[in-house]
Protein backbone atom coordinates (compact mmCIF):
# COMPACT_ATOMS: atom_id res chain seq x y z
CA UNK A 1 0.00 0.00 0.00
CA UNK A 2 1.49 3.29 -1.18
CA UNK A 3 2.05 6.04 1.57
CA UNK A 4 2.72 8.79 -1.43
CA UNK A 5 0.44 11.72 -1.14
CA UNK A 6 -0.88 13.36 -4.07
CA UNK A 7 0.52 17.08 -4.53
CA UNK A 8 -3.73 17.72 -5.86
CA UNK A 9 -6.36 16.69 -5.12
CA UNK A 10 -7.49 13.55 -7.15
CA UNK A 11 -10.42 12.86 -9.15
CA UNK A 12 -13.96 11.89 -7.73
CA UNK A 13 -13.03 8.90 -9.67
CA UNK A 14 -9.81 8.10 -8.32
CA UNK A 15 -9.79 8.61 -4.95
CA UNK A 16 -11.12 6.01 -3.23
CA UNK A 17 -8.05 3.27 -3.38
CA UNK A 18 -9.45 0.19 -4.97
CA UNK A 19 -7.41 -3.72 -5.91
CA UNK A 20 -6.37 -4.87 -9.24
CA UNK A 21 -9.10 -7.03 -11.38
CA UNK A 22 -6.91 -10.24 -10.86
CA UNK A 23 -7.26 -9.39 -6.82
CA UNK A 24 -11.00 -9.37 -7.35
CA UNK A 25 -10.58 -12.61 -9.34
CA UNK A 26 -8.86 -14.32 -6.55
CA UNK A 27 -11.40 -13.01 -3.51
CA UNK A 28 -13.97 -14.77 -5.62
CA UNK A 29 -12.41 -17.60 -5.92
CA UNK A 30 -11.45 -17.68 -2.53
CA UNK A 31 -14.61 -16.62 -0.76
CA UNK A 32 -17.57 -17.01 -3.38
CA UNK A 33 -19.99 -15.06 -1.03
CA UNK A 34 -17.81 -11.87 -0.87
CA UNK A 35 -19.68 -9.62 -1.95
CA UNK A 36 -18.20 -8.25 -5.91
CA UNK A 37 -19.02 -4.53 -5.66
CA UNK A 38 -18.39 -2.34 -2.90
CA UNK A 39 -20.49 0.84 -2.94
CA UNK A 40 -17.92 1.65 -0.44
CA UNK A 41 -15.09 2.30 -3.05
CA UNK A 42 -18.10 5.27 -4.80
CA UNK A 43 -16.37 8.22 -5.70
CA UNK A 44 -19.63 10.09 -4.96
CA UNK A 45 -18.56 10.76 -1.54
CA UNK A 46 -21.83 12.13 0.93
CA UNK A 47 -19.48 13.60 3.73
CA UNK A 48 -20.45 17.11 2.70
CA UNK A 49 -23.47 18.79 1.26
CA UNK A 50 -22.72 21.14 -0.86
CA UNK A 51 -19.08 20.70 -2.38
CA UNK A 52 -16.57 23.34 -3.31
CA UNK A 53 -15.81 24.16 -6.97
CA UNK A 54 -12.59 21.75 -7.83
CA UNK A 55 -10.62 25.41 -8.70
CA UNK A 56 -11.23 26.15 -4.90
CA UNK A 57 -10.86 23.03 -3.48
CA UNK A 58 -7.33 23.30 -5.45
CA UNK A 59 -6.17 26.34 -4.17
CA UNK A 60 -7.32 25.50 -0.07
CA UNK A 61 -5.74 22.67 -0.46
CA UNK A 62 -2.49 24.08 -1.57
CA UNK A 63 -2.62 26.66 2.05
CA UNK A 64 -4.62 24.34 4.59
CA UNK A 65 -4.62 20.54 4.05
CA UNK A 66 -2.03 18.43 4.85
CA UNK A 67 -3.32 15.81 2.93
CA UNK A 68 -5.36 16.57 -0.09
CA UNK A 69 -7.45 13.42 -0.32
CA UNK A 70 -9.21 15.15 2.77
CA UNK A 71 -10.26 18.81 1.00
CA UNK A 72 -13.72 17.28 1.45
CA UNK A 73 -13.61 18.12 4.87
CA UNK A 74 -13.17 22.25 3.90
CA UNK A 75 -16.58 21.89 2.52
CA UNK A 76 -17.99 20.03 5.39
CA UNK A 77 -16.41 22.80 7.78
CA UNK A 78 -17.64 25.80 5.46
CA UNK A 79 -21.21 23.98 5.16
CA UNK A 80 -21.43 23.91 8.71
CA UNK A 81 -20.55 27.42 9.34
CA UNK A 82 -22.99 28.24 6.69
CA UNK A 83 -25.91 26.26 8.59
CA UNK A 84 -25.88 25.80 11.97
CA UNK A 85 -23.40 29.07 13.44
CA UNK A 86 -25.36 31.52 11.95
CA UNK A 87 -28.91 29.94 13.34
CA UNK A 88 -27.15 29.95 17.07
CA UNK A 89 -26.21 33.63 16.12
CA UNK A 90 -29.05 34.24 15.04
CA UNK A 91 -30.60 32.59 18.44
CA UNK A 92 -28.34 34.80 20.77
CA UNK A 93 -29.73 37.66 19.44
CA UNK A 94 -33.35 36.81 19.34
CA UNK A 95 -33.92 33.95 21.84
CA UNK A 96 -35.77 31.27 20.65
CA UNK A 97 -36.43 27.74 21.79
CA UNK A 98 -38.42 26.98 18.74
CA UNK A 99 -35.31 28.27 16.79
CA UNK A 100 -32.85 26.30 19.15
CA UNK A 101 -35.01 23.47 18.44
CA UNK A 102 -34.71 23.77 14.80
CA UNK A 103 -31.31 24.53 14.78
CA UNK A 104 -30.09 21.50 17.18
CA UNK A 105 -32.60 19.26 15.32
CA UNK A 106 -31.00 20.42 11.72
CA UNK A 107 -26.98 20.19 13.02
CA UNK A 108 -27.71 16.58 13.84
CA UNK A 109 -29.99 15.86 11.02
CA UNK A 110 -27.29 16.92 8.74
CA UNK A 111 -24.04 17.28 10.30
CA UNK A 112 -23.62 15.17 13.37
CA UNK A 113 -22.20 11.80 11.73
CA UNK A 114 -20.23 13.73 9.12
CA UNK A 115 -18.32 16.18 11.88
CA UNK A 116 -17.54 13.58 14.17
CA UNK A 117 -16.21 11.16 12.05
CA UNK A 118 -14.74 14.32 10.57
CA UNK A 119 -12.78 15.58 14.00
CA UNK A 120 -12.37 11.62 14.59
CA UNK A 121 -9.95 11.68 11.79
CA UNK A 122 -8.02 14.87 12.05
CA UNK A 123 -6.96 13.91 15.54
CA UNK A 124 -5.36 10.63 14.30
CA UNK A 125 -3.79 12.42 11.27
CA UNK A 126 -2.42 15.51 10.46
CA UNK A 127 -5.46 16.50 8.42
CA UNK A 128 -4.62 20.28 8.59
CA UNK A 129 -1.30 22.08 7.47
CA UNK A 130 -2.54 25.01 9.16
CA UNK A 131 -2.71 24.22 12.67
CA UNK A 132 -5.25 26.65 13.56
CA UNK A 133 -7.71 24.73 11.98
CA UNK A 134 -7.29 21.48 14.20
CA UNK A 135 -7.99 23.65 17.19
CA UNK A 136 -10.77 25.62 15.76
CA UNK A 137 -12.13 21.77 15.32
CA UNK A 138 -11.36 20.80 18.76
CA UNK A 139 -12.10 23.82 21.02
CA UNK A 140 -14.33 26.04 18.79
CA UNK A 141 -16.90 24.07 16.95
CA UNK A 142 -17.49 21.18 18.68
CA UNK A 143 -19.02 23.30 20.93
CA UNK A 144 -22.43 23.09 19.33
CA UNK A 145 -22.31 19.84 19.02
CA UNK A 146 -22.01 18.98 22.47
CA UNK A 147 -18.46 18.18 22.87
CA UNK A 148 -16.13 20.10 26.18
CA UNK A 149 -13.39 22.03 24.63
CA UNK A 150 -10.05 19.75 23.65
CA UNK A 151 -11.66 16.99 25.42
CA UNK A 152 -12.29 14.54 22.67
CA UNK A 153 -8.35 13.94 21.81
CA UNK A 154 -7.71 12.44 25.43
CA UNK A 155 -11.06 10.46 25.17
CA UNK A 156 -10.84 8.47 21.94
CA UNK A 157 -6.80 8.24 21.26
CA UNK A 158 -5.42 8.50 24.52
CA UNK A 159 -8.00 6.27 26.11
CA UNK A 160 -10.31 4.52 24.00
CA UNK A 161 -7.16 3.31 21.39
CA UNK A 162 -4.21 3.02 23.72
CA UNK A 163 -6.53 0.67 26.31
CA UNK A 164 -7.92 -0.98 23.37
CA UNK A 165 -11.26 -1.64 24.80
CA UNK A 166 -9.80 -2.93 28.16
CA UNK A 167 -11.50 -2.87 31.15
CA UNK A 168 -9.29 -1.55 33.44
CA UNK A 169 -7.23 0.67 30.73
CA UNK A 170 -9.70 2.09 28.59
CA UNK A 171 -12.72 3.66 30.54
CA UNK A 172 -15.16 3.46 27.71
CA UNK A 173 -14.72 -0.52 27.29
CA UNK A 174 -17.58 -2.50 26.93
CA UNK A 175 -16.43 -5.18 28.14
CA UNK A 176 -18.26 -5.81 32.00
CA UNK A 177 -22.20 -4.98 30.31
CA UNK A 178 -24.25 -7.74 28.93
CA UNK A 179 -24.46 -6.26 25.41
CA UNK A 180 -27.43 -7.39 24.05
CA UNK A 181 -29.39 -5.50 26.93
CA UNK A 182 -30.46 -1.81 26.38
CA UNK A 183 -30.72 -1.57 30.28
CA UNK A 184 -26.80 -2.41 30.59
CA UNK A 185 -26.53 0.70 27.41
CA UNK A 186 -28.03 3.22 29.97
CA UNK A 187 -26.17 2.26 32.47
CA UNK A 188 -22.83 2.53 29.93
CA UNK A 189 -23.76 5.94 28.33
CA UNK A 190 -24.46 7.02 32.19
CA UNK A 191 -20.83 6.10 33.23
CA UNK A 192 -19.50 7.85 30.14
CA UNK A 193 -21.79 11.02 30.49
CA UNK A 194 -19.79 11.58 34.10
CA UNK A 195 -16.57 10.69 32.75
CA UNK A 196 -16.75 13.72 30.02
CA UNK A 197 -17.29 15.80 32.97
CA UNK A 198 -14.15 14.15 34.21
CA UNK A 199 -11.56 12.75 31.81
CA UNK A 200 -8.88 14.96 33.09
CA UNK A 201 -8.92 12.74 36.44
CA UNK A 202 -8.04 9.88 33.96
CA UNK A 203 -5.39 11.50 32.50
CA UNK A 204 -3.87 12.23 36.31
CA UNK A 205 -3.98 8.96 37.20
CA UNK A 206 -2.47 7.28 34.10
CA UNK A 207 0.35 10.20 34.91
CA UNK A 208 -0.27 12.23 31.80
CA UNK A 209 -0.23 15.24 33.00
CA UNK A 210 0.11 17.43 29.84
CA UNK A 211 -3.06 15.49 28.93
CA UNK A 212 -4.62 16.45 31.74
CA UNK A 213 -3.69 20.18 32.03
CA UNK A 214 -5.36 20.83 28.20
CA UNK A 215 -8.51 18.69 29.63
CA UNK A 216 -8.78 20.27 32.81
CA UNK A 217 -8.21 23.82 31.19
CA UNK A 218 -10.46 22.99 28.57
CA UNK A 219 -13.46 21.09 30.59
CA UNK A 220 -13.05 24.28 32.58
CA UNK A 221 -13.12 26.76 30.17
CA UNK A 222 -16.58 24.87 28.71
CA UNK A 223 -17.89 24.97 31.93
CA UNK A 224 -17.79 28.46 33.08
CA UNK A 225 -18.76 29.73 29.15
CA UNK A 226 -22.48 27.34 30.58
CA UNK A 227 -22.58 28.82 33.77
CA UNK A 228 -22.32 32.92 32.32
CA UNK A 229 -24.51 31.66 29.58
CA UNK A 230 -27.37 29.92 31.68
CA UNK A 231 -27.14 33.28 33.41
CA UNK A 232 -26.85 35.91 30.92
CA UNK A 233 -28.92 33.97 27.79
CA UNK A 234 -30.45 30.71 28.94
CA UNK A 235 -32.05 29.66 26.03
CA UNK A 236 -29.47 29.95 23.23
CA UNK A 237 -27.17 28.12 26.11
CA UNK A 238 -29.53 25.54 26.21
CA UNK A 239 -29.72 24.75 22.76
CA UNK A 240 -26.04 25.76 21.66
CA UNK A 241 -24.61 23.61 24.61
CA UNK A 242 -26.43 21.97 27.51
CA UNK A 243 -29.07 19.96 25.19
CA UNK A 244 -26.34 19.07 22.39
CA UNK A 245 -23.84 17.49 25.52
CA UNK A 246 -26.94 15.50 26.47
CA UNK A 247 -27.29 14.37 22.24
CA UNK A 248 -24.17 13.95 22.11
CA UNK A 249 -22.80 11.65 24.81
CA UNK A 250 -25.68 9.43 23.80
CA UNK A 251 -25.28 9.10 20.06
CA UNK A 252 -21.59 9.14 20.60
CA UNK A 253 -21.26 6.19 23.34
CA UNK A 254 -24.40 4.15 21.16
CA UNK A 255 -22.01 4.23 18.21
CA UNK A 256 -18.85 3.13 20.18
CA UNK A 257 -20.91 0.64 22.34
CA UNK A 258 -22.47 -0.81 18.91
CA UNK A 259 -19.18 -0.91 17.38
CA UNK A 260 -17.55 -2.58 20.63
CA UNK A 261 -21.08 -4.79 21.02
CA UNK A 262 -19.04 -8.14 19.57
CA UNK A 263 -16.86 -8.85 21.96
CA UNK A 264 -14.81 -12.60 21.80
CA UNK A 265 -14.34 -13.43 25.56
CA UNK A 266 -11.29 -15.68 24.86
CA UNK A 267 -8.78 -13.80 22.60
CA UNK A 268 -10.10 -10.51 23.82
CA UNK A 269 -8.13 -11.82 26.90
CA UNK A 270 -5.63 -13.41 25.86
CA UNK A 271 -2.10 -11.97 27.05
CA UNK A 272 -0.25 -14.47 25.15
CA UNK A 273 2.53 -13.06 22.21
CA UNK A 274 0.52 -15.30 20.15
CA UNK A 275 -2.32 -13.01 19.64
CA UNK A 276 -1.48 -10.80 17.14
CA UNK A 277 -3.08 -7.17 16.08
CA UNK A 278 -5.40 -8.70 13.53
CA UNK A 279 -6.81 -11.39 15.86
CA UNK A 280 -7.43 -8.86 18.79
CA UNK A 281 -8.65 -6.28 16.52
CA UNK A 282 -10.94 -8.85 14.66
CA UNK A 283 -11.88 -9.80 18.88
CA UNK A 284 -12.64 -6.63 19.93
CA UNK A 285 -14.91 -5.10 17.21
CA UNK A 286 -16.18 -5.90 13.66
CA UNK A 287 -16.26 -4.85 10.12
CA UNK A 288 -19.22 -3.33 8.07
CA UNK A 289 -19.02 -3.53 4.21
CA UNK A 290 -20.99 -1.81 1.47
CA UNK A 291 -22.86 0.03 4.17
CA UNK A 292 -24.32 3.26 3.10
CA UNK A 293 -23.27 4.97 6.21
CA UNK A 294 -19.28 4.65 5.60
CA UNK A 295 -20.13 7.25 2.21
CA UNK A 296 -21.13 9.80 5.19
CA UNK A 297 -18.49 8.60 7.54
CA UNK A 298 -15.18 8.30 6.24
CA UNK A 299 -15.79 4.53 5.65
CA UNK A 300 -16.16 4.26 9.40
CA UNK A 301 -17.69 0.73 9.35
CA UNK A 302 -13.78 -0.62 8.50
CA UNK A 303 -13.46 -0.42 12.06
CA UNK A 304 -11.07 -3.58 12.54
CA UNK A 305 -9.05 -2.36 10.11
CA UNK A 306 -8.90 1.32 11.98
CA UNK A 307 -8.12 -0.45 15.65
CA UNK A 308 -5.25 -2.55 13.24
CA UNK A 309 -3.32 0.49 12.13
CA UNK A 310 -5.03 3.90 13.42
CA UNK A 311 -2.95 5.79 11.00
CA UNK A 312 -4.61 3.97 7.75
CA UNK A 313 -6.01 7.07 6.34
CA UNK A 314 -9.97 6.97 4.84
CA UNK A 315 -9.69 6.20 1.46
CA UNK A 316 -7.20 3.08 2.02
CA UNK A 317 -9.19 1.25 4.36
CA UNK A 318 -11.26 -0.47 1.74
CA UNK A 319 -8.28 -1.00 0.36
CA UNK A 320 -6.45 -2.28 3.38
CA UNK A 321 -9.24 -4.88 4.03
CA UNK A 322 -9.13 -6.56 0.74
CA UNK A 323 -5.81 -7.18 0.26
CA UNK A 324 -5.41 -8.43 3.55
CA UNK A 325 -8.11 -10.18 3.34
CA UNK A 326 -7.03 -13.70 4.40
CA UNK A 327 -5.31 -12.56 7.55
CA UNK A 328 -8.84 -10.83 8.46
CA UNK A 329 -10.32 -14.08 7.66
CA UNK A 330 -7.85 -16.49 9.58
CA UNK A 331 -8.17 -13.91 12.41
CA UNK A 332 -11.88 -15.04 12.53
CA UNK A 333 -13.17 -11.23 11.65
CA UNK A 334 -16.64 -10.77 11.67
CA UNK A 335 -17.88 -8.94 9.01
CA UNK A 336 -21.75 -7.30 7.97
CA UNK A 337 -22.52 -6.87 4.55
CA UNK A 338 -25.22 -4.02 4.31
CA UNK A 339 -25.76 -2.71 7.41
CA UNK A 340 -23.69 0.05 9.56
CA UNK A 341 -22.50 -0.32 13.44
CA UNK A 342 -25.68 1.75 14.72
CA UNK A 343 -27.73 -1.10 12.71
CA UNK A 344 -26.04 -3.79 14.63
CA UNK A 345 -26.77 -2.50 17.54
CA UNK A 346 -30.26 -1.68 17.37
CA UNK A 347 -30.68 -5.17 15.95
CA UNK A 348 -29.14 -6.55 19.08
CA UNK A 349 -30.89 -4.30 21.23
CA UNK A 350 -34.22 -5.59 20.02
CA UNK A 351 -33.19 -8.99 19.78
CA UNK A 352 -33.14 -9.65 15.88
CA UNK A 353 -30.21 -11.84 15.92
CA UNK A 354 -31.07 -13.91 13.09
CA UNK A 355 -31.79 -11.01 11.20
CA UNK A 356 -27.92 -9.82 12.01
CA UNK A 357 -27.32 -13.19 10.85
CA UNK A 358 -28.51 -12.18 7.79
CA UNK A 359 -26.43 -9.96 7.01
CA UNK A 360 -22.99 -11.97 8.06
CA UNK A 361 -20.63 -12.66 4.74
CA UNK A 362 -19.64 -16.25 5.22
CA UNK A 363 -15.88 -16.93 4.51
CA UNK A 364 -16.60 -21.16 4.29
CA UNK A 365 -17.42 -22.75 0.72
CA UNK A 366 -20.60 -23.46 2.36
CA UNK A 367 -22.83 -20.87 4.32
CA UNK A 368 -23.21 -21.98 8.02
CA UNK A 369 -25.98 -22.34 9.52
CA UNK A 370 -28.55 -19.77 10.65
CA UNK A 371 -28.46 -20.77 13.95
CA UNK A 372 -24.85 -21.82 14.12
CA UNK A 373 -23.88 -17.85 13.60
CA UNK A 374 -26.67 -16.65 16.12
CA UNK A 375 -24.70 -18.89 18.96
CA UNK A 376 -21.30 -17.37 17.71
CA UNK A 377 -23.26 -13.83 18.21
CA UNK A 378 -24.39 -14.58 21.22
CA UNK A 379 -21.21 -15.69 22.56
CA UNK A 380 -19.79 -12.38 21.94
CA UNK A 381 -22.56 -10.35 24.29
CA UNK A 382 -21.80 -11.60 27.29
CA UNK A 383 -19.80 -9.86 29.99
CA UNK A 384 -15.92 -10.44 29.39
CA UNK A 385 -14.42 -11.31 32.95
CA UNK A 386 -10.67 -10.58 33.35
CA UNK A 387 -8.71 -12.81 35.85
CA UNK A 388 -7.12 -10.54 37.83
CA UNK A 389 -2.70 -11.59 37.52
CA UNK A 390 -1.19 -12.58 41.31
CA UNK A 391 0.98 -10.52 43.03
CA UNK A 392 4.64 -11.05 42.59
Amino acid sequence: MSNIKPKTPPHDDALMANVSEARWKEISAKYPHFPTDLIDLSPNRRETFLRLPRSVEKVLSDYMMDDPRDVIMLSTILNICCTTVPLHVLNWYYPSHKLGAFTMALTYFMWAQRFFLMIHYSEHRNVFSHPGMRYFLSCVLCVPFGLPCGNYHLHHLVMHHVGNNVTDEDWSSTEPFQRDEFAQFLQYWAKQFALFLNLSYYAWKKERYTQFALAGCGTLTWTILGVIGLQKNPIFTLWVQIFPFFMSTFVLMFGNFSQHILVHPNVSTDTSNEVGRYRYSSAITFQCINAMDNLYSFNDGYHVTHHINSRIHWTQHVHHFLTNLEQYVDSGVIVFDGIGPFDVGILTFTGQLDKLADHMVHFTKDKKPKEELIQELKARLVPVVRKQEKAL
